[in-house]
């Protein structure tokens, strides 16, 4: 038997790893108008990173490396800084095309898909809850007015009435934000 020779790898550059691309139109296909579709959306991105095991760049948990190495003295780039940094700007790229025309300068202002992740949370979550909270103390007027009253009243004035208090809630929307 022969003796066995070592074989020894100089090339130590590692191999850059694959890269996921986005079809935003297809993948995507609910775009985010606002707080009104915002839950949707959300789970819509969320499904799909987690599909291609890269919700840590959203969550926080896939952190950046470092963008240079010292290897035997001497500061080299990072590759795997540059492997980060591609994904990371491909998501950025997913999360602005799916997302309406006026908010997509929100995601590309930000640095990276995390904090673009984190303005829209901002932006929108919070408010989609308050709007919840107030929606429901609305409603419980509503309904004690309504139990306040001497008579049943049908189906099609409650709608009426409903309809004439979202306009008059839209009208001092209208008013709050023009003055």
């Amino acid at each position: 038997m022969a003796p066995s020779t070592p074989v020894i790898n100089v090339d130590t550059t590692p191999v850059l790893k694959h890269l996921v691309q986005f079809n935003p139109s297809s993948q995507l296909p609910i775009k985010m108008c606002g707080r009104h579709n915002f839950t949707i959306c959300k789970a819509q991105i969320s499904m799909l990173l987690h599909g291609h095991a890269l919700y840590g760049h959203l969550d926080g948990t896939k952190l950046s490396p470092l963008e240079t190495i010292i290897t035997n003295g001497l500061v080299t780039a990072n590759l795997e800084y540059k492997d980060w940094f591609c994904q990371d700007k491909f998501i950025q790229n997913a999360l602005m095309a799916s997302v309406d025309a006026t908010i997509a300068s929100t995601i590309a202002s930000v640095a990276n898909s995390k904090a673009a992740w984190d303005q829209l949370h901002t932006l929108f979550a919070n408010k989609s809850q308050t709007r919840i909270f107030s929606l429901r103390h609305y409603l419980s007027r509503i309904s004690a007015t309504i139990r306040a009253g001497d008579s049943p009243i049908s189906y099609a004035e409650l709608f009426d009435k409903l309809l004439d208090h979202e306009l008059f809630l839209k009208h001092e929307d209208l008013q709050r934000t023009t003055t």
